[in-house]
């Protein structure tokens, strides 16, 4: 079944931030001996010539740090949708160490994807000096590559993570926030705004397809999704926007009322969470469940304290069925992996 869905959702992916924070099982501490666990297996890939895209977990062998993930993993889906890995000593290491060190632990939550057309499977979030929205380079300049505040999104993966190696100055704090909790609230506040964001939206391709900058989906992406019991969500309003203002379709009043309404309700203090990144800190999200966000941030002048944060996008075995639309929100011309292609393309390669 896929469609549209009104009943109230109860389940630990529905939280309130004060849900959130009170709860620290959600938070995983890496111990010493998981340290030097992870330290091994870092030796052991670099002494064995493993090329970072082709690290699988028999590549880099962990056993009580692979029972941790498993539990990352299942928190991931089954708990909270959101979970947290602290501790990696990243001062240690290299910028290729640490890139090693991210890659051998996501690969137990999924098949890591390229994040754009140029091929960048592990992204490097920090300011680049440019300008969100501006064109660089044939594709639109997206809001990681700036110290913009960036609203409230999700990714077209599974999961995403994010790897802090260097924190900002000033600002930028990590904002999550249950979108099962917006849904909850926006079924109880105004149900009929329900219906276009079931029906869902177009969005622009961002010049990272063959069509170029003028690319947009060819179907509409449903904001909320229904399927096999589960509810997903999907959500970037500026792609949507864009997508209205190339394709010549205006969003209409309801439409916008929908979305001003979930971005007032996913950005208030009910249901916003904000977190700081300290160094080695992991934070790992399921993007069916949760929209992120991130304040602007202002750099220290020395490049070395810049803020620096390395990304990867997964697709998961162990996620949630997804109706067709939305295993590939982006239509059969996007240049992201579905999870069916990540997933075969990692059996092709092992």
């Amino acid at each position: 079944m896929t469609g549209e869905f009104r009943q109230h959702i109860a389940h630990p992916c529905a939280w309130k931030a004060a849900e959130l924070q009170a709860d620290s099982a959600w938070i995983y501490e890496l111990s010493q001996n998981e340290i030097a666990e992870i330290e091994t297996a870092l030796k052991t890939v670099k002494e064995a010539g493993v090329p970072l895209l082709k690290i699988r977990t028999r590549d880099f062998p962990l056993a009580a740090t692979a029972q941790r993930m498993r539990e990352v993993s299942r928190q991931l889906e089954e708990g909270r949708g959101i979970a947290l890995v602290r501790g990696v000593p990243v001062a240690r290491y290299d910028n290729e160490d640490l890139e090693r060190i991210y890659w051998g632990l996501s690969v137990h939550l999924g098949v890591v994807i390229a994040q754009n057309t140029r091929g960048d499977h592990i992204g490097h979030v920090r300011d680049e000096g440019l300008k969100w929205g501006q064109v660089s380079g044939g594709e639109l300049v997206r809001g990681y590559r700036t110290n913009a505040y960036m609203p409230f999104h999700s990714d077209p993966t599974d999961r995403v993570g994010l790897f802090c190696v260097q924190k900002a100055k000033a600002g930028g704090l990590s904002s999550i926030a249950s979108s099962t909790a917006v849904y909850n609230e926006i079924l109880a506040q105004q149900p009929q705004a329900l219906d276009c964001l079931f029906r869902g939206f177009h969005y622009s391709l961002r010049g990272e397809a063959t069509g170029g900058i003028a690319q947009i989906t060819e179907y509409r992406v449903p904001l909320f999704d229904y399927f096999e019991g589960r509810l997903s969500s999907r959500y970037v309003r500026k792609t949507i926007e864009q997508a209205a203002a190339i394709g010549g379709a205006p969003l209409s009043d309801e439409e916008k009322s929908a979305l001003d309404l979930l971005d007032a309700l996913v950005k208030s203090d009910e249901l916003r969470f904000d977190m700081s990144f300290e160094p080695g800190d992991i934070q790992y999200l399921n993007n069916h469940v949760s929209f992120h966000s991130r304040t602007g941030f202002e750099d220290d002048p020395d490049p070395k304290k810049r803020r620096h944060l390395m990304r990867v996008w997964l697709q998961s075995a162990d996620a949630r069925p997804l109706s067709p639309v939305m295993s590939r929100p982006h239509g059969m011309k996007s240049p992201f992996l579905s999870r069916e292609q990540a997933l075969q393309r990692d059996a092709v390669d092992a």
